[in-house]
């Protein structure tokens, strides 16, 4: 029996209003500031692509809650379908104003290790960037 490793689980706190925060993880013009080109975030069930220039991740919309939380599903272009993870976003209100965008990247595999733990890498790399364009 596998058993899945643990979901990467990063944080960020920023002054930006959550509507704000909101923004810069759902508009693609916003997403392509401090992350990747990003198709338009639709409704459960919709196609969602991250294009990196030199490979791409598909997947699909698997939850919604306007001006809150998405999650989507996370498969590299040419990869098993066994490899498929699940990205979730949520935005959260601080009360000193502000607030916390929360990254969870879950399901993955026994073995892959050494995929999850660049996956963390990179994944802290893009939040000090979202990080620093929301501190403006």
């Amino acid at each position: 029996m596998t058993v899945p490793l643990e979901p990467i689980r990063l944080s960020i706190e920023t002054p930006a209003n959550p509507e704000t925060a909101w923004q810069a993880i759902t508009d693609p013009d916003r997403i392509a500031d401090w992350f990747t080109d990003a198709s338009p975030l639709g409704e459960v069930g919709d196609p969602y692509r991250l294009d990196f220039g030199d490979s791409a991740v598909d997947g699909h919309v698997l939850a919604i809650e306007r001006g809150r939380s998405f999650a989507h599903s996370w498969s590299w272009d040419g990869a098993d379908a066994s490899e498929q993870t699940v990205v979730s976003w949520t935005v959260e209100p601080l009360g000193r104003g502000g607030s916390r965008i929360v990254l969870e990247h879950a399901g993955w595999a026994d073995g892959d290790d050494a995929l999850r733990d660049d996956h963390l890498g990179y994944w802290e790399s893009y939040l000090e960037d979202l990080a620093a364009l929301l501190a403006d």
